[in-house]
């Protein structure tokens, strides 16, 4: 068992008391089950708009819905418009498309002025209006990197919205036979190969890609793309059970955000004992804290998320070597930053944990 009943109970009780006002609200809703439209649930909420977190998120909005600044997620000096300009997915991390996931992980929706400008500016630009058709892969770029705004709008509530259905369909429609996605230029036969260095030709999908793609499926929450959203779910796990599991016991690994998975494992009914499922539960059950009922990813509070994300690097590359990031893990600081920004704090990490948990023991 991953966590006991009282082990959950007790990490429930650690939340209620110590989590940030984000945390606090997902645990009395996604935990304790509260109606979001009581009065309490109300009161938490208007915490959560007036939170340090929230606002320094959208002190970095532009007048025009978009972002373009960096923050904790965000490499330093890595925040002023370059001279080519930029869109809602590019530069990676730093623009709209990947910061709106986090006000949704905050429980923010499009029904937030700010959140809605956000979301019409990535309609604009994604332009779904086109009528979905079957892939040529040397022609379509499938990759799954494509599903990068639709993760942005499903994580605010707009999956159902009719403008995206071109993007969900086609989305489905390039979805290979492993269950992953990968741009055609990657493989044998593409008239216009990719320059990118590492294996090419490929002979299966790719995770980093596929994971933004199945983020985007599961925020989605429509029981129309629940086989799709199955299917790359076990193409992740089967790329992970490949891998030697003390590589794999890590926060990031190759594209992959492992507890994050964990939880949508938990929650699509894929089979938990299947390999290599008990091995990260086991790694992550090594950041339960008894004496305190809570996870922390370090062995002692490190409250300024740069220094914590600085501090895993740090301890990865003293237990496994110099090169553990860049040779094993497959992911370089910012990728780093980016993911582990509301997972590894310590609040996060407790909520997430706690999830896992009771999904677990509901399956069992």
């Amino acid at each position: 068992m991953f966590l006991s009943p009282a082990e959950i109970d007790a990490c429930t009780a650690w939340l209620l008391e110590n989590a940030s006002p984000p945390v606090r609200y997902l645990t009395h809703v996604h935990i304790l089950k509260t109606d979001p439209g009581s009065e309490a649930a109300r009161a938490l909420w208007r915490a959560v708009e007036t939170c340090a977190d929230a606002q320094m998120i959208f002190s970095l909005q532009n007048e025009d819905g978009s972002w373009f600044s960096g923050g904790p997620w965000g490499p330093r000096g890595y925040r002023q418009q370059t001279g080519s300009g930029y869109t809602t997915t590019r530069p990676k991390f730093v623009t709209t498309a990947w910061i709106l996931p986090y006000l949704g992980e905050m429980g923010f929706t499009a029904a937030d002025p700010r959140v809605r400008k956000s979301c019409e500016l990535i309609l604009n630009e994604a332009g779904y209006q086109q009528q979905a058709r079957d892939p040529d892969r040397r022609e379509v770029n499938c990759c799954g990197l494509a599903a990068i705004p639709l993760r942005a709008l499903a994580s605010v509530g707009m999956a159902p919205d009719e403008r995206l259905r071109t993007g969900w369909d086609q989305l489905a429609l390039c979805q290979r036979s492993d269950g992953g996605w990968l741009n055609p230029r990657h493989l044998a036969d593409s008239p216009n190969p990719s320059q990118t260095q590492g294996r090419w030709p490929w002979d299966r999908s790719c995770a980093w890609g596929s994971f933004f793609a199945v983020q985007a499926l599961y925020y989605a929450r429509d029981p129309r793309l629940a086989d799709a959203l199955r299917a790359a779910l076990d193409f992740m796990r089967g790329h992970l059970e490949q891998k030697d599991p003390a590589d794999i016991q890590t926060w990031v690994y190759h594209g992959h955000n492992t507890v994050k998975e964990l939880l949508m494992f938990s929650e699509a009914g894929l089979d938990l004992s299947a390999p290599p499922i008990p091995a990260l539960l086991e790694w992550l059950k090594g950041h339960y804290r008894p004496a305190e009922g809570m996870f922390r990813a370090q062995e002692r509070p490190i409250p300024e998320f740069t220094r914590q994300v600085a501090a895993i690097i740090k301890d990865y590359a003293a237990r496994r070597g110099a090169g553990y990031w860049e040779t094993i893990s497959r992911t370089s600081p910012p990728v780093l930053r980016y993911h582990l920004y509301h997972l590894a704090e310590d609040d996060w990490l407790t909520y997430s944990a706690t999830r896992i948990g009771l999904n677990l023991n509901a399956a069992a």
